[in-house]
């Protein structure tokens, strides 16, 4: 699809006004998936994914028919090393946003082994613990039966690879390294008091949570209404289990240093199943992209982005109100959105959510050489007055 942000580029375009309507094809992960033949929603409004995995410059532009319509083909080549699941791709006219520089759209963490995440108990703070073969050896019946609370494996684990699991859309998406937080590694509860000027979530005393430290994250000449977004799935402990929990939570903060006195802000996040009057259903959906600009977070007195050096990451998951064992986050990436710089040469041309037979995701997988297309379909419509 086209978008409003297209039609004004491709016109410039036209008019010779604008270099470019088409250079970079950007590959996403946030949509959820389309089977064959279902209706797409009207995404003409959209400025940019769901949530952004890479650009790839296009390499080739073509020309083709297809069943009887004309369409414009754009193709580029994927990044070899990496694994990847993508649901969504966009066109842009550039590959960055010239007007934005170095505050421009970005991917913060995407919680590799190289970032060094580290949990934090009590007054410890532990390597955590990678697990490449299966999650449920040596029975290989669909539970998790790693003891840690807190761990990292991979997207392509074998387990996220069951039919229950797959159905759900729990396994991650961005590259294929992931941490998961099991879900009463913390006790996240509403504050009752919470207002404008105050934070939704209290952290109970005992609470767990992994950290950061040495970070280096200053939005200060970002814009307030710039945003935040993070990509988590949500996992059963049991993949077989048709049980699901109430919510999940999830707070991001931001800190100056560790300690209980540091400033702060906080991206807190809450997902909540149908069943308790939310808006998701846990049983077909655990895949969630949550958003918030950088002024809805919540600060302390004297916080300042300039002076993080700490980023900190608090996770629960409720069933009954009482944080569960039986299933556990997964942290897939966090990125900055830059909402508020625009360019009239610049933005989302073109986009469309990924639609295969079984509503599935396409994988690509890592050390493999793959190319993906994008079609334009070019139709004239109009009439004669006088």
């Amino acid at each position: 699809m086209i978008t409003n942000t297209g039609k004004s580029i491709i016109a410039k375009y036209l008019l010779g006004q604008a270099p470019a309507y088409a250079s970079y094809i950007a590959v996403g992960c946030g949509a959820t998936p389309l089977a064959t033949g279902d209706i797409i929603d009207d995404n003409s409004a959209r400025t940019n994914l769901e949530f952004e995995m890479f650009r790839v410059p296009i390499s080739s532009k073509g020309f083709v028919n297809e069943n009887g319509l004309d369409k414009i083909v754009l193709t580029a080549e994927l990044p070899t090393e990496e694994r990847y699941e993508i649901s969504e791709v966009g066109i842009y006219s550039a590959g960055s946003n010239p007007s934005a520089g170095v505050n421009d759209s970005k991917t913060i963490f995407a919680f590799t082994q190289n970032e060094t995440w580290q949990h934090h108990t009590g007054e410890s703070s532990l390597a955590i613990d990678t697990f490449s073969s299966s999650l449920d050896q040596p029975d290989y019946n669909n539970i998790i039966l790693v003891e840690d609370p807190v761990f990292q494996t991979s997207a392509d684990n074998p387990i996220f690879f069951k039919t229950s699991r797959v159905e759900r859309y729990e396994r991650p998406r961005f590259l294929n390294n992931i941490i998961l937080i099991q879900g009463d590694d913390s006790h996240i509860t509403v504050n009752e008091e919470s207002g404008i000027a105050q934070s939704q979530f209290i952290i109970e005393p005992g609470s767990n949570h992994i950290h950061l430290t040495g970070a280096s994250i200053d939005f200060t000449k970002n814009s307030p209404i710039d945003e935040l977004r993070i990509a988590f799935s949500l996992i059963n402990k049991d993949g077989d289990s048709a049980l699901v929990p109430d919510q999940a939570r999830l707070i991001i903060e931001f800190a100056s240093t560790e300690t209980e006195t540091a400033e702060y802000a906080r991206f807190e996040v809450e997902v909540v199943d149908d069943g308790s009057g939310g808006l998701y259903d846990f049983s077909t959906q655990r895949y969630f992209i949550a958003r918030k600009q950088l002024q809805q977070l919540y600060t302390s007195a004297n916080f300042t982005w300039n002076a993080v050096t700490v980023v900190k990451i608090y996770g629960c998951v409720l069933n009954n109100g009482v944080p569960s064992s039986n299933y556990y986050i997964a942290l897939d990436a966090i990125r900055l959105d830059n909402i508020a710089t625009v360019n009239p040469l610049y933005g989302l041309t073109g986009y469309s959510v990924v639609q295969t037979q079984d509503s599935s995701t396409i994988v690509k997988n890592a050390n493999t050489s793959n190319y993906i297309e994008f079609r334009f379909a070019v139709d004239v419509s109009g009439g004669v007055t006088s």
